[in-house]
C-alpha cells in the first residue's frame, strides 16, 4: 500500500480535547510510517484502517478533487 497518497489531518487532530490525545494519534501516524518502512505491512495496515475510519487521513487525490470542484 502507498501510504504517501495519505496525510494526517491536522485540522481534525487540532480538534481533540487533550495534548495526550493528540500526541497518541501523532505516534499512531508515525508508527504507521514506520512499520511500513520496516516491511512490517499488516500493523501498517492495521493503524492505517484505524487512522482513516476514525477521519485521522485525509487522500490527496480527494482534496484535489475537491479544489478542482470548488
Amino acid at each position: 500500500m502507498d501510504y504517501s497518497n495519505y496525510y494526517l489531518d491536522l485540522v481534525k487532530v487540532g480538534e481533540l480535547k487533550t495534548q495526550g490525545d493528540k500526541d497518541k494519534i501523532h505516534n499512531y501516524y508515525t508508527d504507521m510510517l514506520h512499520s511500513s518502512n520496516d516491511s512490517r505491512d499488516e500493523v501498517a495496515k492495521s493503524i492505517f484502517h484505524t487512522l482513516f475510519n476514525n477521519g485521522y487521513l485525509k487522500e490527496v487525490r480527494d482534496e484535489k478533487i475537491e479544489k478542482i470542484l470548488s
